[in-house]
């Protein structure tokens, strides 16, 4: 169970909403007793993009003072109604963690309340609105009291979501109890990493032109990592928003791959596959075709083995790759993975099917070296 506190923010929270005070007082009081009972407050922000006036580094972007986040509570940015949109990280975090009962409260009730409550029905999520924490101002068809009950009263009730008093909400937050799955893996995200010759850190949006440049629209490259290609600067920058905002997470690990020498981002890297109740995660990497046969791909990967064994705290690293990709092959050789075994025709590729193979290292043979 998390209760979800959407859009808040201090360009929308004033008394043009629908029982402004009300809605307020409503809100604080779940925040308070979520925070009492160990039930996690989850932030999520809405921005309408740069130049706006409603994005990040405006004032009306932030958080409404009254209802500020406490220490250590996230905070997720979207740039969509629905706070489950893939690109903004939240649906991630939701999954890692195992959730299964999202309670919605926030602004606006027929905008990204609604677009919420929906996406996270057909995600399978539990949905809670209580009463009286969603609001709205008038809008050029109904006043907003009007619409605040057609979707609590009509819409959402036996169909998306349970609708009910603030009193009921409370008592279910009194009788949570954590889920029985333990998740060790720590939540640190992917800080950065310096080698010799690399710096992997997370994405940044002025990488766009060089990651169009140098690997994300070649074929090959992109053929070989099992992803499209993007011809356009416009295709990059949503990639990069893409990585960007699942960053948020704390259990999203990406780097770009930057080239110290140049500053220019030459390929990435990631641990792709996380699975934090059984402490192992696989890796999946990608360097551009002017930057290989040179052991950036090594030097990276070995780099990224350290920091899961000693940041995130995994107990397995794997890696796995198509039999026809022999660079891959030599980078895992290199690195000091044993085989596991493959998988046969698991991949139909150019009118065929290709075996998958495994390769892994312990967190006992690391320790001893033989990486």
């Amino acid at each position: 169970m998390v209760l979800l506190v959407i859009d808040v923010q201090k360009g929308i929270t004033d008394d043009r909403l629908y029982d402004h005070n009300g809605f307020i007082f409503n809100i604080t009081k779940l925040i308070d007793e979520a925070r009492q009972n160990g039930v996690e407050v989850i932030y999520v922000r809405h921005d309408d993009g740069e130049g706006s006036g409603f994005s990040l580094g405006d004032e009306d972007f932030e958080i409404c003072d009254k209802i500020a986040p406490g220490e250590g509570e996230k905070i997720f940015d979207k740039k969509v109604n629905s706070a489950l949109a893939p690109d903004a990280g939240l649906i991630d975090h939701l999954r890692k963690k195992h959730i299964e009962t999202l309670i919605v409260t926030g602004l606006q009730t027929d905008y990204c309340i609604d677009a919420t409550v929906k996406s996270a029905f057909e995600n399978g999520f539990e949905v809670i609105v209580p009463e009286g924490c969603n609001s709205t101002r008038d809008n050029e068809y109904m006043d907003a009291e009007t619409t605040y009950k057609f979707f609590n009263e009509s819409m959402w009730p036996g169909r998306y979501a349970k609708c009910i008093s603030v009193d009921e909400t409370v008592s279910l937050m009194r009788g949570y109890a954590p889920s029985r799955f333990s998740c060790r893996i720590a939540p640190c995200g992917a800080q950065t990493i310096e080698t010799d010759r690399l710096l992997l850190r997370a994405f940044r949006r002025e990488d766009a032109p060089s990651v169009l440049c140098n690997w994300a629209s070649d074929d090959e490259v992109q053929w070989m990592y099992g992803e499209p290609s993007y011809k356009t600067m416009d295709e990059v920058n949503a990639l990069i928003d893409k990585y960007i905002g699942r960053s948020q997470s704390g259990y999203y690990y990406r780097w770009a791959v930057i080239l110290k020498e140049t500053g220019e981002c030459i390929g990435q890297i990631a641990y792709f596959l996380v699975d934090g109740n059984n402490d192992f995660a696989e890796i999946e990497y990608c360097i551009g075709a002017a930057f290989q046969g040179r052991g950036y791909a090594t030097e990276a990967t070995k780099a990224v083995i350290d920091y899961g064994f000693d940041r995130i705290g995994l107990n397995k690293v794997q890696i796995c790759v198509r039999p026809s990709n022999t660079g891959s092959r030599k980078v895992i050789e290199k690195c000091g993975l044993n085989e596991d075994g493959i998988l046969r025709e698991f991949f139909f590729r150019d009118g065929g099917y290709e075996d998958r193979m495994y390769f892994s290292i312990l967190r006992s043979e690391y320790q001893d070296g033989r990486v």
